[in-house]
Order: C-alpha cells, then sequence, then structure tokens
C-alpha cells in the first residue's frame, strides 16, 4: 500500500511538471519532456534591443551585461508587453537594471515595480523572464499622457528652448514650488499622475515631475533615492552648464510661521543646485549606481544672483541688506560659504544690531535662518 501510495504522488508531481507550472513565491519554474533526453525548461530566446539610452546617466554607470537587461527591460515597458526573457540568469543583474531604467526616466507611470520568473533544470538557472507590474491598462496609460503633456505645455510655455541651463532649472525649480502642494495623502503621489493631474505630491513625485520638465527643455537629469534626516526620500542629479549638482524641490518647498503664526509657503532657492558638501549635511544617497561628486558652485542660485559672501565683508553686507531693504523688496537672503562666516553675520548684524545702522528706520527684523545651507532670510516688515 505504500509503494502505491509513493507511486501515485511521483505521478501526480510529473503531470504537474510536463502539464503546468509550480509556483514557489515569486519563482515560477516550467518544464516539458521531450521524446528523449531529460526535462528541460521552456523559456524563449532572450530579445534584441537596441538601446535608446546612451546618454542616460545611471545607463552609463552599469556594465554591459546590466546594460543589456536595462534595454530589455526598458524596451517591454514602453511596448506594454507582459513580459520579456533576459539575457541574464542572475536577478540581481535585473534589479540593479531596473532600478536604474527607474532612475533615468521619470515618466514611467504606469509601473509600480515587477515580478519575475526563474527557470531552472534541476539546481540550475537557465533563464529570467521580467514581468513589469502595470497599474493601468495601455488605453489608460495614452490619456493619462495626453493630459500630461498638456498640463507641461502650458506650465513650460513662459520658458524659452534658447534660455540657459541655469534659467531652466530655475524656471522648473519654482513652477512646481508654486503649482504643486506637498501632501502625503495625495493620490498618486508616487508618480507624476500626482503633479500633473492633482497638483499635488511627496518627493518621488516632485523628483519624477522634475525629470519630465528637465527632459522636455534638454536638460539631462536623474532621480536619485536615499534618505533625508532619516526618512526616505527622492531628488535629483541635474547637469547643468557643465557640471553636476544635485536639485531637491520637496526641500525647496518650505513652509514656515510668519510675524502674524501664518503659515506660508516660500521657495526655498538653498535646494535648487546643490554641491555634494552641501547635500549630505542631511541627506544619504542609496541608489545602487555611482553618482559624482558635485563641487562646483557656479550654478548655484546665490552665486548667480550674487547673493554669496566668502569672506566677512560687513560694509558690502550691509550696503546689499540696504539697498534691498530701501527698494521695497519683501525679503532678501544670503548664502555664505561656511558655519563660522554664518555665524560671524548673525552676530554682527542681528544679535550686535549693525542691521539698524545700514534699514534706517527699521523697527523689527523678522528672519530666517537654515543653518545647513548657511542661508540667512530676512523679511521687510
Amino acid at each position: 500500500m505504500k509503494k502505491f501510495i509513493s507511486f501515485l504522488i511521483n505521478t501526480i508531481i510529473l503531470l504537474a511538471l510536463i502539464t503546468g507550472a509550480i509556483y514557489l513565491g515569486t519563482y515560477v519554474l516550467k518544464y516539458f519532456k521531450g521524446s528523449k533526453g531529460p526535462i528541460v525548461p521552456i523559456i524563449a530566446e532572450p530579445k534584441v534591443v537596441e538601446s535608446v539610452s546612451y546618454d542616460r546617466y545611471a545607463y552609463q554607470q552599469l556594465d554591459e551585461e546590466a546594460q543589456t537587461i536595462y534595454d530589455q527591460v526598458y524596451n517591454c515597458i514602453i511596448e506594454y508587453n507582459d513580459k520579456v526573457s533576459l539575457s541574464t540568469k542572475d536577478s540581481e543583474v535585473l534589479q540593479l537594471a531596473f532600478e536604474a531604467v527607474m532612475s533615468d526616466y521619470g515618466d514611467l507611470f504606469w509601473v509600480n515595480g515587477y515580478q519575475y520568473n526563474t527557470y531552472s533544470s534541476g539546481s540550475e538557472v537557465v533563464g529570467i523572464e521580467f514581468l513589469p507590474k502595470y497599474t493601468i491598462n495601455k488605453e489608460q496609460r495614452d490619456v493619462y499622457q495626453a493630459t500630461i503633456e498638456a498640463k507641461a505645455d502650458e506650465w513650460l510655455s513662459g520658458i524659452s528652448d534658447s534660455a540657459s541651463d541655469f534659467d531652466k532649472a530655475l524656471y522648473v525649480f519654482e513652477t512646481l514650488i508654486n503649482n504643486v502642494d506637498y501632501n502625503p495623502e495625495s493620490d498618486e503621489n508616487q508618480n507624476i499622475l500626482s503633479v500633473f493631474l492633482y497638483q499635488s505630491t511627496v518627493c518621488q513625485g516632485y523628483a519624477d515631475a522634475a525629470w519630465y520638465l528637465l527632459d522636455r527643455l534638454d536638460i539631462n537629469s536623474t532621480i536619485i533615492a536615499g534618505t533625508a534626516n532619516g526618512e526616505n526620500h527622492a531628488w535629483n542629479l541635474v547637469y547643468l552648464d557643465g557640471a553636476y549638482y544635485y536639485m531637491d524641490i520637496t526641500w525647496g518647498n518650505s513652509k514656515y510661521l510668519d510675524s502674524n503664526n501664518d503659515t506660508t509657503k516660500r521657495v526655498n532657492y538653498a535646494y535648487l543646485a546643490m554641491t555634494s558638501e552641501e547635500l549630505l549635511q542631511n541627506h544619504v544617497i542609496t541608489s545602487s549606481f555611482e553618482v559624482p561628486e558635485c563641487l562646483s558652485n557656479q550654478d548655484n542660485y546665490y552665486v548667480h544672483q550674487g547673493l554669496y559672501y566668502d569672506q566677512f565683508a560687513p560694509e558690502a553686507i550691509g550696503s546689499q541688506l540696504k539697498q534691498s531693504y530701501e527698494s521695497g523688496e519683501a525679503e532678501i537672503s544670503l548664502k555664505f560659504s561656511d558655519s563660522d562666516l554664518f555665524s560671524q553675520v548673525m552676530t554682527y548684524f542681528i544679535d550686535e544690531n549693525h542691521l539698524s545702522e545700514y534699514c534706517r528706520g527699521l523697527k523689527s527684523v523678522y528672519y530666517l535662518k537654515d543653518e545647513s545651507v548657511n542661508v540667512l532670510t530676512i523679511q521687510w516688515n
């Protein structure tokens, strides 16, 4: 009786292998038995895909094998295919390639992760199949895409294609902050739909939307994953006027209590074009590909606008504050090269009240300080 039961179980397993699929977690093992020889896996030949991403930053950081997988993954997503056989047997290569695709393309709003099938012969992996997880069908995607393009056309109508890289980045930075609110409860907040359809998003939506608008303006950017103050975060690496910078629109969209204790939104330009040193004061990069060391401050907003100081110059600083005050500007922000200089300026103009010597008639002052990037903002009452 025991032999019969054992024979019956083995027969059922064999039939399952011949006629169907065995599911084990996220893996699917598929087999057929030929007329001769051992059981062998059924898997299509890997698709040969021509690369269209040679100029994308994350793509360039991959080795040749991962670049091939990247191309196959991207092509599958763009063509809205259900699956594609890959030219690798290593799931870690697939993971690296998929992350690079999502970093290089912020407009893939219809994809939310992936699954993969592993094909094995005995203990040997003989192939991997990539299956993107689509959140909507192709027809819905096309409808949403048209809406996104229309809104982007509207928002980009105020910037010329011939503008400088700095001006294009500044325009995108201000446009997204002024038109889109930060809201953790927003719909579709992990992709650009939240931005272009609902004007409400979180860091991932800001980073993806910045990528999309900058790409429309022929500015190369890459979405960087990491943490900020210990929380998961996303921002952009941008290439402006021959140098790399970091741009964090989420942190640029700041809120503060004004002199009337009202919550007010303001654009914080300290996060427009940052060096690595400035970014790493409160950000940690977790992207798996190599990132460049951003050293230039040529396109830093304050440097570009003549609001940057690398030495203690009370007369020059005082004169600039006076000019802003007397011209009726709402506020002025100044950036300093290091924390010691920032503290020295704060002590001289605020604590010791030398500001009143330059701004006659000023009865009170309301100021904001961002010590992580050494920026002082004075708002004139």
